[in-house]
């Protein structure tokens, strides 16, 4: 079946963005050992893997497998590894994307992939005696520390900043205003919401291919989709994705038995997968469920006492292995395959999660079955409240929910929004006073006529000790208002 070209060219736009991730943090390895960085780039080449295998990029997937092998042989090293095969990796990087780029039907004998298969095979034969500690081990932890995600703290950082930033460029005019609107926009770019709408187009894309894995591993699938749309953070969307494209194949290689297996146990000879998602609360909840033969918990602590992860003769509890199985590098398989066996799936779906600030769970019961279920918090992104206009600025403010409209007001503390911001003093006979309270404090605000509800679009988030947010009020940018943290009120 042939993808939509939506659909292939986001893939494109999310290999490249992979590569390049891969890339960095393999320069970042090389010079500081980081462990954050090694684990990324575990992550990603097996997710670049299953996701080209979906779009039908085999070409792609065949160098990300033998990549993934050069990596592993890396860690195994503790990175210690010479120039050719460092320009092994790097050369692998530039395949694919020149891969991904590519157009079908151009130059066809432009890249000599064979070839190139060959250079990586010679080089893993003459690493083929590394030692490692222990037979499918994972390297211990890498010297350097692990660093906080430079995304979440760059935002952090930087959203008080740039809420600075929107209010010069807002208030200016002339040719200072269009010199700052370029400056402004990129800002808003680095650290702003973005948004993408979860459905079930963007899931069920991995049906056909999930069903030709299941018929190259001689197994007979019937997958349901049950997806309801739901608009996100982008970060969500990725988190979404990938624990999608992981969970669903590894239904398939572990979960669904051969029907001759299924036949035997009484079973129908074709397993189902079903597949839930929607929002819940403030959270998106994404939930795996297989009917296969259900986790082997015997064979997975005897994985994790080989490994080292438990003594011998513990006594575990089964949520306990299941957060084994999600170790880096944790694997049943003695071998991997095209498919699995590195121990980086559920390792990819479980940091997806957790960077987020949410969580992975598992159900298993022997010869019933599997359920995953993935727990992803969803930013606020609505922010109902009241709009002013206030005197003297050009740009919506929005009032949040948190603050109500009083209709009979004290007017204890009156603030001119303008001196708020740091701006000019409103010198405005028009203005009226309208009052707000959030059942600690009452503040008035010179406005420009009666306020009115409207919910605004959260764009630049800030921690909550800061003045404002930037938020878009009918996509027209303005300031989502904090009045408890105006100067001069308490």
């Amino acid at each position: 079946m042939m993808l939509p070209d939506n659909l292939v060219h986001q893939f494109r736009t999310v290999a490249i963005e992979r590569i390049e991730r891969v890339e960095a943090a393999w320069v970042q390895v090389l010079s500081t050992l980081g462990d954050d960085a090694s684990t990324l780039i575990q992550r990603e080449v097996h997710t670049l893997k299953a996701e080209s295998r979906v779009v039908g990029f085999t070409d792609v997937n065949m160098v990300c497998h033998k990549l993934e092998d050069l990596l592993e042989v890396a860690r195994a090293r503790g990175y210690a590894v010479d120039d050719d095969f460092d320009l092994a990796v790097h050369m692998a990087l530039r395949f694919m994307a020149m891969l991904v780029r590519k157009k079908v039907g151009n130059h066809p004998n432009a890249i000599d992939l064979p070839g190139f298969v060959r250079q990586i095979d010679a080089i893993l034969k003459r690493h083929e005696h590394t030692h490692r500690s222990r037979p499918g081990s994972v390297p211990p932890l890498l010297r350097a520390p692990s660093s906080a995600r430079a995304t979440t703290a760059l935002r952090e950082h930087l959203g008080p900043a740039a809420v600075d930033a929107f209010v010069e460029y807002a208030v200016a005019q002339g040719p200072r205003r269009d010199r700052l609107r370029t400056s402004w926009h990129l800002l808003r770019d680095l650290v702003g919401i973005q948004r993408a709408v979860v459905s079930v187009v963007q899931l069920a894309k991995y049906q056909a291919s999930v069903k030709a894995l299941a018929r190259d591993l001689g197994k007979q699938i019937d997958i349901r989709f049950e997806v309801g749309t739901a608009e996100v953070t982008t970060e969500v969307f990725a988190a979404i994705d990938v624990a999608t494209l992981h969970l669903v194949r590894n239904a398939v290689d572990h979960g669904i038995e051969t029907p001759e297996v299924r036949e035997a146990a009484g079973k129908p000879a074709s397993g189902t997968i079903r597949l839930r998602a929607a929002m819940q609360g403030n959270a998106f909840v994404l939930v795996v469920e297989d009917d296969g033969h259900g986790i082997d918990f015997p064979r997975v602590k005897a994985k994790a006492i080989e490994l080292g992860l438990l003594p011998e003769g513990a006594s575990i509890h089964p949520d306990r292995l299941i957060d084994l199985m999600c170790h880096p590098g944790f694997s049943t398989r003695s071998e991997a395959n095209e498919v699995s066996g590195r121990g980086v799936g559920l390792d990819a779906v479980r940091g997806c999660a957790v960077d987020l600030g949410g969580s992975l769970h598992a159900h298993s019961e022997a010869g019933k079955g599997t359920t995953w279920t993935v727990t992803l918090p969803v930013p606020d992104i609505a922010a109902p409240g009241h709009v002013i206009r206030a005197p003297g600025l050009r740009f919506p403010i929005v009032i949040g929910p948190e603050w109500q409209l009083v209709d009979r007001p004290k007017l204890p503390t009156i603030v001119d929004l303008g001196i708020a911001l740091g701006l000019q003093p409103s010198n405005s006979i028009s203005s009226a006073v309208w009052a707000f309270e959030n059942g600690k404090l009452e503040v008035g605000l010179l406005c420009g006529g009666r306020p009115t509800p409207v919910t605004a679009r959260r764009l630049i988030a800030t921690p909550s000790h800061s003045l404002a947010e930037v938020g878009t009020v009918d996509s027209v940018e303005g300031l989502i208002l904090r009045p408890d943290r105006i100067p001069g009120v308490s």
